[in-house]
């Protein structure tokens, strides 16, 4: 949402989606005394835009998490699948065609994987996520915390800083502060 930018798209900014097909297993593990699952998957994340406003990537997953009491921690290092290059014609007068990668530098701001770290402490939980990339070390890095409000509904507060927060402007770092409502928590 952006309710207060009416120049530039209010109420929505862009939509982005992430469909995504895997497999999860509990890890056997007596580890650190907690619960361990490991996943691997295949994920698309997309704007649904066309030609110059298209921003999309594949990716091939394997994570691993584990919980215990209040707290729990997920590594997810992703491969990102290669796209053909697009064979632009290189006349502006005419849109780029449909086919071919585009966004073949999204890896150098997203990075090579996610780190999820969640605390749940008496109904308020605390989480983090980072990315990171090794080679230009550029990511981003989101903090929230989550509050109850009403029976299971619940607010939140997150602040964002770095790249892709949307596909749009993957290739921006930017700072941001958010609000807003949850009906359920990470844990």
């Amino acid at each position: 949402w952006q309710v207060y930018n009416g120049d530039a798209s209010a109420p929505f900014r862009e939509t982005n989606y992430r469909p995504e097909i895997f497999y999860q297993a509990p890890v056997s593990s007596t580890l650190m005394g907690g619960a361990w699952v490991g996943r691997i998957g295949l994920e698309h994340e997309s704007n649904g835009r066309s030609q110059y406003l298209s921003r999309s990537w594949n990716r091939v997953f394997l994570g691993i998490g584990f919980q215990k009491d209040r707290w729990a921690i997920y590594l997810q290092p992703w491969y990102r699948l290669p796209e053909d290059k697009k064979k632009d014609d290189n006349n502006p007068a005419t849109p780029p065609p449909p086919k071919g990668d585009d966004n073949p530098d999204i890896e150098d701001f997203l990075g090579h994987y996610e780190l999820w770290a969640v605390y749940n402490a008496e109904g308020y939980e605390l989480t983090n996520m980072v990315r990171h990339n090794f080679d230009t070390g550029n990511g981003s890095v989101e903090i929230g915390i989550s509050f109850p409000l009403w029976g299971r509904l619940k607010g939140f507060v997150q602040y964002y800083n770095g790249y892709g927060e949307s596909l749009i402007d993957y290739d921006h770092s930017i700072q941001r502060i958010g609000v807003g409502l949850l009906l359920t928590d990470l844990l």
